[in-house]
């Protein structure tokens, strides 16, 4: 499962936790924005990847889509203790439920 559609399980919420296969076994982060996503609202766009971020209205391609949407992780052991990824739509990432 990916981010988003973690979030849609999530009933649309944010401050989720999600860990990357490719982390350390005890990483985690919690998950506080997705891109022109507004908390309790469905991500625009079909599942899985749900089309990504568009160019603007006015822009030469607008309506052409830009690329994922970038999802803002938090957690202390990341480095200024955030981190802003555009892999939100890759499939290594798994729930995770801290205690």
């Amino acid at each position: 499962m990916n981010i988003y559609q973690m979030y849609v399980n999530n009933n649309c919420k944010l401050g989720f936790y999600v860990r990357s296969e490719n982390w350390k076994p005890e990483r985690y982060a919690k998950v506080v924005a997705i891109q022109n996503v507004e908390e309790g609202t469905m991500i625009d766009g079909e599942p899985p990847y749900f089309g990504g971020f568009k160019y603007p209205a006015g822009h030469p391609k607008e309506g052409i889509i830009m690329g994922p949407r970038l999802v803002t992780l938090e957690a202390e052991w990341l480095d200024n203790g955030v981190r802003v990824t555009d892999r939100g739509g890759n499939f290594n990432w798994v729930p995770v439920y801290p205690q």
